[in-house]
């Protein structure tokens, strides 16, 4: 049979649902705290400390008797991408910077990175799978029989709307998140089919942000750092970003484009294949030339 379009909007409402609970319910993961950390945080805070023995022992989560796990909001964390301090060194100017507890950070948004999509994509898959295995019972109840649904530009419409909104929240992680979930294997091999063509939910949130005087920076700086402390999975945000800037420049032009690259360390050392050490060497006219070389690459590779 094939999926009237009442049928098909109340799959996409639901879909759009069960995608915004399995983000919501993956944000919160468990994190050990050091000896160390506990016993600082007994001295500082004794009613904090309390709190969260508690917490950990109303929900058994404890891994030993010396340390102590608390629940880490993963998405306020790696949602602070755009802003933390850390990345905001002058790092090509005046004396060198010891990098350390730049790459120290990194590595620990790396690891909660990992754990929070994991997550999310767990629960996105068990759930969805469930909830399948229910709607298709219900319509067999009805004496229909369904296979697989092939939504149109107007379905998916509705499912964008959602991770607008958590745009529109500057909530950029859980935004592109919702579009990992949805074109995930399980879905498009399996039940749903997105539309090939006039349809990329990604490019769709990035031209918004480009042309949102709140999103316009913030945007970039996220997708230049969620492309290393993702480990390469996140990376293809990349080249999408930088041929939107230079095919449709909105706010963020290509010349900011290049400045905000040459502000992040890590993401400059890895685009150009280059040391620290090295970098420091050259001219700032330098470094935003081979950045902007980089940069048409990919657009040409388009």
């Amino acid at each position: 049979m094939q999926a009237s379009s009442e049928i098909r909007k109340k799959l996409a409402f639901l879909i759009g649902n069960l995608i915004r609970r399995c983000i919501h319910d993956a944000r919160m993961i468990p994190y050990i705290l050091s000896r160390d950390e506990v016993i600082k945080m007994l001295v500082d805070d004794p009613a904090s400390f309390e709190k969260l023995v508690r917490e950990e022992h109303a929900d058994q989560t404890a891994y030993s008797k010396e340390d102590l796990t608390v629940k880490l909001d993963a998405a306020s964390e790696l949602g602070k991408l755009d802003s933390l301090q850390a990345f905001e060194k002058d790092f090509w100017g005046g004396s060198e910077v010891d990098i350390s507890p730049i790459l120290d950070l990194t590595n620990q948004l790396t690891r909660t990175f990992a754990v929070y999509l994991g997550n999310a994509s767990t629960l996105f898959d068990k759930t969805f799978e469930e909830f399948m295995r229910k709607f298709r019972q219900s319509l067999f109840r009805a004496g229909m029989s369904l296979r697989t649904v092939d939504f149109t530009l107007e379905d998916v419409a509705a499912l964008e709307e959602n991770a607008r909104e958590y745009l529109s929240a500057g909530e950029l992680l859980q935004a592109f998140t919702f579009d990992r979930l949805l074109s995930s294997q399980i879905m498009i091999e399996e039940v749903v089919h997105l539309p090939k063509e006039g349809f990329s939910l990604r490019e769709s949130l990035m031209r918004q942000a480009l042309n949102s005087p709140d999103l316009c920076r913030a945007l970039p700086k996220f997708v230049i750092r969620i492309s290393y402390i993702s480990q390469g999975v996140w990376e293809d945000l990349f080249p999408i970003l930088v041929r939107l800037v230079h095919r449709e420049p909105g706010l963020c032009t290509p010349l900011q484009m290049v400045d905000l690259i040459e502000q992040d360390i890590v993401f400059t050392c890895n685009l150009l294949c280059t040391s620290y050490t090295d970098l420091r060497q050259w001219k700032s006219q330098r470094r935003k030339g081979a950045i902007a070389d980089r940069i048409a690459k990919y657009i040409a590779s388009a």
